[in-house]
């Protein structure tokens, strides 16, 4: 896909301003302004990185959580706390995420969930990478879902979307937020 192509050429100079900018927009929502328990991600392969907003949620007092992958006869995602970044370490797929002895989370309490993604289009649609691990996480939930994105991951026309496929509430971009 020429989209996680152009994704994995960018240099990290480039990932940087553009995540700075990105999470400066998000940090200024309506979406984040209203939340105090949240899930985040960690950023794998050129993803826009959400250190500041980890940094920014702690330290204002919100709950954060970021998933971890079980493994075993049902593939899912589960959601644990973190109070400081030191408690990520490599895991499935070596994306960081919660290692040791934290507390799980109950997604039906989040009030928001921000997602990576491959591509997005204007009307919520969020293609990810096949798995389908935040899709069977977020069915049913009724919290805002936020994807963190590039410009050029949000295309023209709309992503093939299943039936079981999550959309997102709203894309935050370096240049503009859009409401779905």
């Amino acid at each position: 896909m020429e989209v996680l192509e152009k994704r994995r050429l960018m240099a990290f100079e480039d990932v940087y301003e553009a995540s700075v900018r990105v999470q400066e927009a998000f940090l200024g929502s309506e979406d984040y302004g209203r939340s105090s328990c949240m899930s985040l991600y960690s950023s794998f392969r050129n993803e826009v990185l959400t250190d500041e907003i980890f940094h920014a949620a702690a330290a204002s007092g919100r709950e954060v959580y970021y998933p971890r992958v079980v493994r075993g006869l049902s593939r899912h995602l589960e959601f644990f706390r973190v109070t400081h970044l030191g408690e990520l370490s490599p895991g499935s797929y070596e994306i960081e995420e919660p290692c040791g002895g934290e507390i799980k989370g109950d997604p039906a309490v989040f009030d928001l969930v921000v997602v990576p993604g491959a591509a997005f289009d204007r009307k919520g649609g969020r293609l990810g990478y096949g798995k389908g691990y935040y899709d069977h996480a977020l069915k049913g939930l009724g919290c805002r879902v936020v994807a963190l994105a590039y410009d050029f991951q949000v295309i023209d026309g709309e992503l093939p979307m299943e039936e079981h496929d999550v959309r997102v509430s709203a894309i935050v971009t370096e240049s503009r937020i859009i409401r779905v």
